[in-house]
Parts: structure tokens; sequence; C-alpha cells
């Protein structure tokens, strides 16, 4: 396994995050994998407790969608993130981006970038198109693509041959669970 440089990617990191989780989690994966790479894909708008399930789905925002009804701005801003990881940009709002105009997801890739300090870009349910790819291109953002081989730690079981993991770490996660993930390889 030397040879190979696992990465390791949490989405959807925000101010309502648990962020010490966040960071045993981040712990444990250095510990286990020395030379890994943890990347945390941050966005500085964070959810409204008006919205259940915590993320606003496709199919319940639009172009037409009140955004203070899905966030909230007296939370909005950024998670300090200890120099060994490597920070993201999820989006100024958690929100598929191609539904948005071309700017309107400019502003949000870049300024959100900006924000936290990222030259990465992960699309919120790894969804993207051509003027995401353009919109990172033109402004030196590298686009992480799910279609580059990322599986879900969720959904998937661990492959210690295989080098790209993403998760979502909420209520789900726990130390135990991740401890548990690696050892039903």
């Amino acid at each position: 396994m030397a040879d190979k440089k696992l990465t390791f990617r949490f989405d959807d990191v925000s101010a309502n995050s648990d962020i010490k989780l966040h960071n045993d989690i981040t712990d444990y994966l250095f510990d286990k994998f020395p030379n890994c790479e943890v990347i945390w894909a941050v966005s500085p708008c964070v959810h409204s407790s008006q919205n259940e399930n915590g993320r606003v789905f496709p199919k319940i925002w639009n172009a037409y969608s009140d955004p203070t009804i899905h966030y909230t701005l007296d939370r909005i801003g950024t998670v300090y993130i200890r120099p060994k990881i490597t920070v993201a940009t999820h989006g100024l709002v958690h929100c598929d981006h191609r539904l948005m105009k071309q700017s309107a997801q400019e502003l949000s890739i870049v300024l959100s970038a900006n924000l936290v300090g990222a030259k990465v870009f992960v699309p919120p349910f790894n969804k993207w198109n051509i003027q995401t790819e353009y919109i990172c291109q033109t402004h030196g953002i590298e686009l992480i693509k799910f279609e580059d081989g990322w599986k879900s730690m969720e959904h998937e079981k661990y492959d210690s041959d295989h080098t790209l993991w993403y998760l979502h770490a909420r209520d789900n996660w726990s130390m135990d669970t991740i401890k548990k993930w690696f050892e039903c390889a």
C-alpha cells in the first residue's frame, strides 16, 4: 500500500457540522494512513433549521427558490481547518449547481473558494456541468468529479485497493463506525 496515495474527502462541512467528530475521524485517518490526503469540502452558508433534512436537494431547489427558507445568514462563516487538511469549497450554498445560471454558479464557486481559501471545488451531490468545468478552469480551481472514481464510505465496503473515498460525517458516523468500516474489508 506504500505506493498508493489514499484520499478521504469529507463533504457538507459547515459551521453546523460536528467539527470535533470531523477532527477525530481525520486524526484516526492520519494515524492509520500517515501519507493519506484528507479533504474537507466546506460551504460557508449553513442550512436553516426550517430545512428538515439539513441539505437542499434538487427536487426542492430551483431558480425561483427563496434562499432564506433553506439557508441562514446568522451562522455564515467558515470553520477552522488545520494545516495538514486540504480545504475545498463545496459552493457558497449546498445545492445542485447545475440548476443555477452560469453567473450564479460562478459567484458561488469563486466567492466560496476565496472565503475558505480553497483552490479545489467539490460539487454538492457530485453534480456538475460544462459551465462548472469552464468556471473552475477559468479561475484556476481544481474540479473534483465523482466520475474520477470516488466511492462512498457510507454505501461501499472498504476496499484496500481503492484510493478515493468520500463521506458525510453526520449523525450516523462515530469513531466506532469508522473503525468498524475498516474492519469489514
